[in-house]
């Protein structure tokens, strides 16, 4: 039971409600995930159980691909059809041209003011939980971020609103509701968030997951996890694995890069990963698998 487990996470289930179905099926308290899902969002969502959880701070950097559907007409309090509606504006008048235009403007580097319904924390307090209640929300710094490609845009005028569909490829921390908002707003109008499907983060695909029934039944295999990390990798023999066995340093003459390396031994299995200590010019053991 040490392994990655993906998940097609469904509508109106928190990512937590998943974490809690995985420990009752897999009989496991130590699961743990590389990323929220909104409620409203479905999707990829990445599970690490068993001994895997160790290995999470290498997964928390991936890039993460999003269907999404824009309303562009109508303002909601969370940025996302699930709050409350607070502002409608026609928006018939403006052209497909300008919308596409807009969005692509979105592209590379930015910074992005997270939302007010979000599970940042400030203070010790999750936003989402002040604002719930109606409460003063702390300002939060803008984040870096960067949309790397903007695909599949359709656009399509409805009675007063617009709905827009596109496919967006980002980096970690972005958030797809802060956009839908953002864009509104480049259009001289208001902007919601109203479907959001991750298919993709990092080498994790949709097509890699399990259903909710599948993970209820135990009907799944855990995937590898150092199948998908993109580390120099090197092989020790058996008086190297012994220092690792000890949680030793090992000489930096092993190794071709001064990096997070992934060590296995002769027979192909990993023992752990090093990370490089500038202070003392030596790698030093960061995860222990054996």
């Amino acid at each position: 039971m040490d392994g990655i487990l993906v998940i097609d996470k469904p509508k109106d289930m928190t990512s937590h409600d998943v974490v809690n179905i995985a420990r009752r099926a897999l009989g496991t308290q130590r699961i743990g995930h590389t990323g929220t899902l909104d409620p409203n969002a479905t999707g990829v969502l990445v599970l690490a159980i068993g001994k895997a959880t160790k290995l999470v701070k290498y997964f928390t950097n991936d890039k993460k691909t999003y269907e999404c559907t824009f309303i562009i007409g109508q303002e909601y309090d969370t940025d996302d059809v699930t709050g409350t509606l607070t502002n409608e504006l026609d928006a018939t008048n403006i052209k497909q041209e300008r919308i596409i235009e807009v969005l692509n403007s979105f592209l590379g580097k930015q910074r992005q003011t997270p939302p007010a319904f979000s599970a940042i924390k400030v203070q010790g307090r999750k936003l989402y939980e002040l604002a719930r209640r109606d409460l003063d929300t702390p300002d939060v710094e803008p984040r870096d971020i960067e949309v790397y490609s903007i695909s599949n845009i359709s656009v399509k005028h409805l009675e007063k609103t617009i709905e827009v569909k596109a496919t967006f490829d980002v980096s970690k921390g972005t958030y797809i509701r802060s956009i839908a908002k953002d864009l509104g707003k480049k259009l001289g109008n208001f902007g919601t968030l109203a479907e959001l499907r991750r298919t993709k983060v990092n080498k994790f695909l949709l097509s890699d997951a399990v259903t909710i029934d599948q993970l209820k039944n135990s009907d799944v295999i855990l995937k590898d996890p150092f199948d998908y990390l993109d580390l120099p990798r090197i092989t020790v023999d058996d008086s190297i694995q012994n220092d690792i066995n000890y949680g030793r340093f090992i000489e930096l003459d092993f190794f071709s890069i001064k990096t997070d390396t992934i060590i296995f031994n002769a027979a192909g299995e990993p023992l752990a990963i090093y990370y490089y200590d500038e202070d003392k010019n030596i790698m030093r053991m960061s995860v222990k698998w054996c």
